[in-house]
């Protein structure tokens, strides 16, 4: 019995890694090539206001504007803050949640706007990501809080050194050929960190589905739905989204074509299976992403925040949906 879970867990960790690797790859090569010619002088204008308003460094700013287009490539700009004792760990975990709604914005025309959508129809979709898209921007703005608590008085924007190489009022500006090689080193480095460990820690949460130790979860959905008196249509997509988060949107959409479930049960029940699945998501996508930049001690704080955060709103959000 092992020995099957070893093999499919360590297909499902290279699958995984290979699938990711390139994406990552990119984005931090595109940023840093951008910030190497000069070009991310032009979101100077976005930086400088963020960073004194959040009371973060020029970094960490940086980094958010950054997720925007590559979230990894904005947390690898935290890294070498880090590394550089520029930033504290506090620091961190608040811009990494500052960073939700640039994150979403990230997917919105590769995801969100081509995909949920269209299977949701204009209504339910547009409702369902903008919903999404609050979330976010209410964790961007807990995110400011938490900075604005943690690094009260530290005058961070203005007494802080900056590193360079990021910050791109600083940044020198060198021919495309220099700054490409230089940003493919940057790559590499980065990618020798993160490949490594990033695969050691999808394997071992394969392992952990593998053994079933998230179903537990799907078990409360019955009660919980019957409790509330919703639809039985919710439970299923609920269900079906835990395993598989496009079979769950495609199923809300199949059922609200057929006119057997309302739009107020699709946001519920894609808001619960959120909810009722959301350590077995962090666990699977975040965990491996911020262990593997930020080490095991501050990416298991990283997504311990950010996951709580997202919890609470989402539960908020639930509870108000209801009470409509």
């Amino acid at each position: 019995m092992i020995a099957p879970i070893i093999h499919s867990s360590l297909l499902y960790a290279a699958y995984y890694t290979v699938k990711i690797v390139p994406i990552i790859a990119l984005g931090v090569l595109a940023t840093s090539f951008a910030v190497s010619i000069g070009l991310m002088k032009k979101f100077d204008r976005l930086i400088k206001p963020l960073s004194r308003k959040a009371n973060i460094s020029a970094v960490s700013a940086l980094s958010v504007v950054t997720c925007t287009f590559s979230t990894t490539a904005g947390y690898s700009m935290l890294v070498d803050g880090l590394n550089e004792k520029i930033i504290s760990e506090r620091e961190v975990i608040a811009t990494t949640v500052i960073s939700s709604f640039p994150g979403i914005l990230s997917h919105l025309f590769t995801y969100f706007v081509p995909v949920v959508i269209p299977i949701l129809g204009l209504t339910t979709g547009s409702i369902y990501v903008c919903l999404v898209g609050f979330a976010a921007f209410l964790k961007t703005c807990f995110g400011i809080f938490l900075a604005r608590l943690w690094l009260k008085g530290a005058n961070t924007f203005s007494s802080k050194p900056t590193l360079s190489a990021l910050d791109p009022a600083r940044a020198p500006v060198v021919d495309n050929k220099s700054a490409l090689n230089k940003s493919a080193k940057s790559t590499y480095r980065m990618l020798k960190r993160i490949v490594p460990t990033m695969f050691i820690t999808l394997f071992l949460v394969s392992v952990t589905m593998e053994l079933n130790l998230f179903e537990s979860f799907s078990a409360i959905l019955e009660p919980v739905t019957s409790i509330l008196g919703l639809e039985s249509e919710i439970a299923l997509i609920s269900a079906t989204e835990i395993v598989n988060t496009y079979a769950g949107i495609i199923l809300a959409g199949s059922l609200l074509g057929e006119g057997l479930i309302s739009t107020k049960g699709v946001l519920i029940a894609l808001l619960l299976g959120t909810v009722v699945s959301f350590s077995a998501r962090f666990v699977k996508h975040s965990l491996p992403l911020h262990v593997s930049l930020f080490g095991p001690k501050l990416g298991s704080k990283t997504v311990a925040v950010n996951a709580a955060t997202t919890l609470a709103i989402d539960v908020l959000f639930i509870v108000v949906l209801l009470i409509i």
